[in-house]
């Protein structure tokens, strides 16, 4: 009796994955834009079929004082760059982590973080929603970027890219 138990939960549970593996969850461009005293790094993100989003390669380096229009047209680009991928491996994760670590000329997270202002930029629904963040550093228990809750910036998404990159700037803003 207990073995064709044990059966049917094997049964039950391998249809359970069977299902969800078939059930896709949507595609979401997103990027991360992060501002440096000096700079602007807008970067794409890729999604993984049916699991996280993880760093590109995709990366753009404009000044803090780039026109609105600059800034707007930077971002529907990366989030035109933005895609779905079957899969990524630990050697890709590595090589991508460097090549941000060369682009910024920053080897290490403390100093990324250091003075940083984070933005997380997504397109959905024909709009476009950026998020701003907190620096909490590289220690204690506020670490990381924590986003703002209720802070969020959303705009039609429209090829306005005066208004796009105004939002970005509004939203940097809530970060500091």
């Amino acid at each position: 009796m207990i073995v064709h138990l044990y059966k049917f939960v094997d049964q039950l549970c391998g249809l359970v994955v069977n299902r969800l593996k078939q059930k896709k969850l949507p595609f979401i461009p997103t990027i991360s834009v992060v501002q440096y005293s000096d700079r602007i790094f807008f970067e794409t993100y890729y999604t993984i079929i049916n699991s996280y989003s993880t760093r590109s390669k995709e990366i753009t380096i404009l000044e803090t004082n780039s026109s609105d229009s600059e800034i707007g047209k930077t971002i529907l680009k990366h989030l035109d760059l933005s895609k779905t991928i079957k899969k990524f491996t630990n050697q890709e994760r590595k090589e991508n982590e460097e090549y941000y670590k060369k682009s910024t000329g920053l080897r290490s997270i403390k100093a990324q973080m250091k003075d940083s202002l984070y933005v997380h930029v997504k397109r959905q629904n024909n709009q476009i929603t950026f998020s701003p963040t907190i620096n909490g550093g590289t220690a204690g228990n506020r670490k990381g970027y924590n986003f703002l809750s209720g802070e969020e910036i959303v705009i039609a998404n429209n090829e306005d890219f005066e208004s796009i990159g105004k939002a970005l700037k509004s939203a940097l803003k809530k970060c500091s």
